[in-house]
């Protein structure tokens, strides 16, 4: 296994006619590489791909309204996502290992645009439950194989904040697609709305096929044989730091989701009003937007497992103080800070993934790690709202908090 430090092969950037024309891309300049390597493009698309999960829940009352669902055929729509864009990620890790990442990439964001254009236009509930699942599918390929493609471009000293760059790019999808979405609506209709997304999704999906991508050595090209790649795949689960790594990611998944309760939890447990509870989601999103760059930036100068540490610890104090300070002046502070914590450390995980796996096996590896983040994510939601159904928002928050002081513990063991 190729961890940290370890000195890595030059990895060359498209076709040369001549050695003279040849780029490896461990000689080029940070600023060459967020020119060149595709980058750029790859975190646009990673803003798209979040900012269309995140328009959904603006469009499910007028589904409710037009089609009369119920919320039961809601639940059904959000789980065909999540659950067909979680496996297909191990898929698109297997296939990262013999195909051009930019073709996975790129026809991926046109897939998921296309069927969410079909989801516009669907004249009933099973047309749309086809169009989630299917739009799970096209989505499949941005983590993994994006996460992949930028771990090949920069070098230790530079992927925790590269990755950080990927994340944050996340949350202002997540952040920005509900306020567009609530905006365009009124105007030109959910349908239209959902056709214009689509439109940048194909462009996008579009761009990616004309940039260039590194070379790759012969002995793990498309022309591998599956021999090696079963080879590979042992020895990945042969490394003691990667099995730690997935137990982190695993009990960090029983997180996923939690946060979309905060407006609830001021509503019905505070009183508030709607305004002053979308006003206080809205800092708590805001100041996660900067987290991943920050942690990442950090990470990149200290311990990567002191950085999961320290900001995990942190949340684990914040989640369990969050309901006892209740709607005193204290809520703000402690709701920023919480925020800015608990959205950040996903892509100093994923940096340590990319030091811990040879380059030919990272396809894989964050197939694995997506996998696991995504189908496990799913289920977190539903145990937070069945604690909070049967014990209350306290108990529920506990829970939360408990989660996250077990990530610490394990996130100790992230040694190399």
């Amino acid at each position: 296994m190729a961890l940290k430090g370890s000195a890595r092969k030059p990895r060359l950037m498209g076709k040369a006619s001549s050695p003279s024309e040849i780029l490896p891309w461990d000689t080029m300049t940070e600023k060459a590489k967020l020119r060149d390597s595709g980058f750029l493009l790859v975190v646009v698309s990673h803003t798209l791909n979040h900012a269309y999960e995140a328009l959904m829940p603006v469009l499910y009352p007028l589904l409710i309204a037009e089609f009369g669902l119920q919320y039961s055929a809601v639940g059904l729509l959000v789980m065909a996502y999540r659950l067909t864009s979680g496996a297909f990620q191990l898929v698109m890790g297997f296939m990262g290992r013999f195909y051009q990442r930019k073709v996975l990439l790129g026809l991926g964001m046109m897939w998921q645009a296309v069927m969410n254009a079909f989801l516009g236009f669907s004249p009933g509930f099973t047309q749309m439950l086809a169009a989630r699942s299917l739009a799970g599918v096209g989505s499949s390929p941005q983590h993994p194989t994006g996460s992949a493609y930028i771990a090949e471009a920069f070098d230790s000293k530079q992927l925790g904040r590269a990755l950080g760059i990927n994340n944050g790019a996340a949350s202002l999808g997540r952040f920005m697609a509900p306020l567009a979405a609530s905006l365009l609506f009124p105007v030109i209709g959910w349908r239209y709305t959902l056709l214009a997304f689509s439109g940048l999704g194909l462009v996008v999906g579009a761009g990616f096929l004309l940039i260039k991508e590194p070379r790759r050595p012969g002995n793990w090209s498309g022309a591998s044989s599956l021999r090696e790649l079963g080879r590979g795949i042992r020895d990945i689960f042969r490394s003691r730091v990667v099995v730690v790594v997935m137990v982190v990611e695993t009990v960090m998944a029983f997180r996923v989701g939690i946060g979309d309760f905060l407006p609830t939890y001021f509503t019905e447990a505070l009183g508030m009003t709607s305004v002053s509870a979308g006003l206080l989601f809205t800092g708590f999103l805001v100041v996660g937007l900067p987290s991943p760059y920050f942690w990442g930036l950090v990470s990149d100068k200290l311990e990567r497992r002191i950085v999961v540490m320290a900001a995990m610890g942190t949340a684990a104090a914040l989640w369990f103080l969050l309901p006892l300070v209740g709607g005193s002046v204290l809520l703000l502070p402690l709701l920023l800070v919480l925020g800015f914590v608990s959205q950040g450390v996903g892509g100093v995980i994923q940096a340590f993934v990319a030091e811990a796996t040879e380059p030919e096996n990272r396809d894989i590896i964050f197939g694995v790690y997506f996998t696991l983040a995504f189908t496990i994510g799913s289920v977190s939601p539903v145990i937070f709202g069945v604690l909070a159904d049967s014990y209350g928002f306290q108990t529920a928050f506990l829970y939360v908090s408990t989660v996250s002081i077990l990530a610490v513990a394990a996130a100790y063991y992230l040694k190399e």
